[in-house]
Parts: structure tokens; sequence; C-alpha cells
């Protein structure tokens, strides 16, 4: 990839050229890879040539010049370095939320009547509703969102023009239509869904009250150990090769691993703190998570020595983003060589320590899961030692 000709473009003005400049440092000074560095200095040069850097830019300007040849521009490290400088009138609609646009979307394709009342919901699990609470991210909602949508378009199939026809049964049966964890999410979801909707008196009856679940005491099939010790064989990088250990060996879940700050990482007293809504839970590094981790940390610093971004883990975007931002990644690409799910591996890590030792507390500390977590794990790893155990 080249730089755009000067020729083809209206020629700079001193302001311009002063921010090209600047742009050079900044990229020089953060080590910016070469192919984001062209792209977002081709962006920067043909809007400050034909808008010029007097005044602030508008960022759907920004947008629709990216929109038009995706490849060869680089709006959001643009949009981010100027508004640093105070050159950029922020797009707000743009802005918003992508999952909450998504919800949005969603709610208007359905009937006016389930939409009205599903948006209830949603505001009472963001925290706005009658009672106050600590309200989760429209990313959770949009998990929720997932599980309930082939649920809402059977209840529509079958004539359903508001939540408030829902009855017990028709619980039942959408709880029946999978098995093992995906009939536990639907159970999950509608429990929280129709909760909310009582809580908001928008129905005055649950019928997911008095539902219990029986649970999940069948575990997933063991891994082969085999397999399991070729799982880092197939890391690439000293990236891959420490997020392999933080599931395999610590059984960390995505969300932990993306949210690991760089302070978190205590190398010295050899501990890496994961934290969690309401609580933390400390790791005890083994000799191949210190590796692992110092081998990482060594990468990052030589790629990025003076980013400002707090996470442990970052790439290339998230290194220069401005906002912060924790990578977005979900791991997927890194275990697909491996035959393996990120999941499966995870669970595997927790089943095997549970047939080690059949103490939940033990899992607890080890794991920093829950003490009902804890208990499906030993029940499945020991049914004849909590068969009599009481429900």
């Amino acid at each position: 990839m080249v730089e755009l000709a000067r020729h083809d473009l209206p020629t700079l003005t001193d302001s311009a050229e002063r921010l090209l400049d600047d742009l050079s440092s900044v990229m020089k000074r953060e080590m910016w890879s070469q192919v984001p560095a062209t792209k977002t200095r081709n962006t920067l040069t043909i809007l400050v040539s034909w808008l010029g850097a007097d005044a602030p830019l508008l960022e759907s300007d920004i947008r629709s010049l990216v929109d038009n040849r995706p490849l060869k521009f680089s709006g959001r490290r643009v949009t981010q370095f100027l508004e640093t400088r105070g050159l950029l009138i922020p797009d707000a609609e743009f802005r918003r939320d992508a999952h909450e646009r998504r919800l949005e979307a969603e709610l208007a394709a359905l009937p006016a009547t389930i939409a009205q009342e599903l948006s209830v919901w949603i505001r009472a699990v963001r925290g706005e509703g009658k009672w106050e609470h600590a309200g989760r991210t429209y990313r959770s909602i949009a998990r929720y969102w997932h599980v309930l949508d082939p649920i809402l378009k059977g209840w529509l199939a079958d004539g359903i023009e508001s939540l408030r026809e829902i009855t017990k049964d028709d619980v039942k049966r959408a709880i029946a239509t999978r098995k093992g964890t995906p009939a536990r999410s639907i159970h999950i979801v509608l429990r929280n869904v129709f909760r909310a909707l009582r809580q908001e008196g928008v129905i005055f009856r649950d019928p997911t009250r008095g539902l219990v679940f029986a649970g999940i005491n069948k575990m997933p099939p063991s891994v082969p150990s085999d397999r399991l010790a070729s799982v880092l064989s197939h890391a690439r990088n000293d990236f891959q090769r420490l997020v392999m250990v933080l599931v395999c060996v610590h059984a960390l879940s995505g969300t932990d691993i993306r949210h690991l700050l760089l302070t978190d990482l205590d190398l010295p007293r050899e501990r890496l703190i994961v934290r969690r809504p309401g609580k933390r839970h400390i790791i005890n590094l083994d000799e191949l998570t210190y590796r692992c981790a110092s081998a990482w940390l060594r990468e990052r610093h030589r790629r990025w020595p003076v980013t400002a971004n707090p996470h442990l883990l970052i790439n290339r975007w998230t290194a220069v983003d401005t906002t912060h931002s924790p990578i977005g990644t979900t791991f997927t690409a890194i275990f697909r060589p491996t035959g393996l799910t990120m999941p499966t591996l995870r669970q595997d890590r927790i089943r095997d320590e549970a047939f080690e030792v059949d103490d939940p507390l033990h899992l607890m500390r080890l794991f920093g899961i829950s003490s009902q977590t804890a208990m499906r794990y030993i029940t499945a790893a020991h049914p004849e030692r909590t068969a009599k155990l009481p429900r």
C-alpha cells in the first residue's frame, strides 16, 4: 500500500501540514504498524486537503469517507487523533452503544405490544426500573437476547400477541426444546424477563415462578490427555500461549482474560489478580504461567513501549486506542487449530480437579467459582458420594 499522490489533491495549508507532521510523530513514537499507519495518514491527508485543519471536522464526514472505501481508509484512528487535539465534532448517534442500536432494531421488528413489554424489561435490567440496582451492559443484554430470540419467534408463530399470554406450560415447552446448558440458559433468561416484567407491573403473574431447573450433572466428555498436552504446540506467539495457559491451567473465561489489567500481574510476588463483579480472585502463578506471562510482557513492551492502555492483553488496535478499551476478540480463532473450544478446555480443567479432590471449597478457592458451580462439578465427578445429599 502506498500513500496518495499529492498532485491528486488540493494544496495543503500550513496548518494541515503541521497536523500531518504531528500524526507522523505520534505514529513513530507509538511504533504503529505500516498498514494502519499508511491508512490513517491517507485518510487524514484527504480530509485536511479538502476541508482544512483550522476548524474541527465532523465525525460524520470521516465516516462517509471510510464507508466509501473501507479497506483503504482508517476512520477510528483518525477520529481518536483529531479528538485528542480538539479538532473533532462527535457524531452522537454513531457513538451510541452498538449493542443498544442492535436491540432497538430487533424491537422495531416485533409487534408493538411485545416490543413495548421487552423495552420495559431492557430498562429494568439496565437499572432504570422501579427498584434501582447495578444495571447490566447492553452487551450483556444482547447475549440474553440471543437466547430469547428463537423462543419469541416460536411464540409469535403460535399467535401470541403479548407476554401476558405466556403460561407456565409455554415456558416448560420452551425449555424442553434444548438440553443441558442451552436449556439452563433458556430457563435463566425467561426467569429474568418475567421477573422484571412482574416487578414493573407489566404482568401480574410470573409463569416462571416455582419452576426449578433440575441442573446439569452430566459433565462434557473428558479431553484425551494427549490432545490436551498438544494444545500449547498450536500457539503461534506469546499472546496466544498466555491465553491458552490461562484457560487450560487456571480455567479463566474470555471475559476474565479481556479485562485483566497490567497492574493485576505481579511477577515478583508470583500472582495474578482476576477482578470480577463484587469480588476478586487471586491466582498463584505456577512455573509455566510465570514463563508465559514474562514472555508476553517483554513482547508487549517491545511492540508498544509507550502505550497508555492499562490492560494486560492488547493488540495493534487497542494499543493506540485513546479510549483504553480491552481487546474485543472472543479468542475463538486461537483455539480453532486445536480442534477444541475454549469452554471445553475450561470445563475440562475444573472437571479434572474435581476428580482429583472431591472438595467444593478447594474448587472455589482454586478457580474462584461459586458454591453452586463447584457442587455441580463435584456431583458429576463423584455421584456416589453426593447421591444422599439434600436437594
